[in-house]
């Protein structure tokens, strides 16, 4: 099945820097030495890096293995090795197979969260709770949002969040989870922003639930 995001920047800029390295390859075949031009290199090997590092984590396999079987030792670049991991980066990509891999790291690194948080409920320090599960949501919603990719302002809030992601065109969320997203975000701020906090051990627990259930759903089905 289509993946049900994916960026055509991303796959416009892939196919041009593949058609680059297969341009590059084939000057360096065809010469006697295979000699490659230094600056055409660094900045195709350097606009590669790039590109790579943006499909999931910085450690990801693609940049790794770009790195190892791209440079045979300190004086010769292997081009034809560097490019066919590139061609396998954009297979990957255009699968949605890259972004599940991303998004599979974000949910483990979220799910901690959410278990200091049950942690906190178990003790009844519902504020501290309540606080690290809004946190929790909202890395989780601007990690599947950058996925897609949708533009997240630096000071971009839950509420904001939330409305672009259940809107038609990207339906990440239901209007029905909307709803629930949009009370939970209530609740953090209830609990970030000092004075009385009246909610229930049960409404965060209720809570801690519904941002598990959601972050499962949109950071493991794509």
């Amino acid at each position: 099945m289509q993946p049900r995001f994916l960026n055509p920047d991303i796959l416009s800029r892939f196919d041009k820097l593949i058609a680059e390295g297969e341009q590059q390859f084939l000057e360096a075949r065809s010469s006697q030495n295979n000699i490659l031009d230094p600056i055409r290199l660094t900045q195709w090997t350097t606009s590669s890096l790039n590109l790579l590092d943006k499909l999931s984590i910085s450690t990801n396999r693609f940049v790794q293995e770009f790195e190892r079987y791209g440079r045979v030792n300190n004086e010769y670049f292997n081009i034809g090795l560097a490019l066919g991991v590139l061609r396998a980066a954009r297979e990957e990509y255009s699968l949605g197979l890259a972004v599940d891999y991303h998004l599979s790291v974000s949910a483990a690194v979220f799910g901690g969260l959410l278990d200091e948080a049950s942690y906190l409920l178990k003790k009844s320090y519902l504020r501290a709770a309540a606080v690290l599960i809004g946190a929790a949501l909202e890395e989780g919603l601007k990690t599947r949002a950058r996925a897609i990719p949708i533009l997240i302002g630096p000071k971009e809030t839950l509420t904001p969040l939330i409305h672009k992601l259940k809107t038609p065109d990207v339906g990440v969320i239901t209007e029905f989870q909307a709803k629930q997203l949009e009370a939970i975000a209530t609740l953090r701020n209830d609990a970030a922003h000092g004075g009385d906090f009246h909610h229930s051990a049960k409404d965060v627990e209720d809570a801690l639930k519904t941002v598990e259930t959601v972050l499962r759903f949109i950071l493991t089905n794509n």
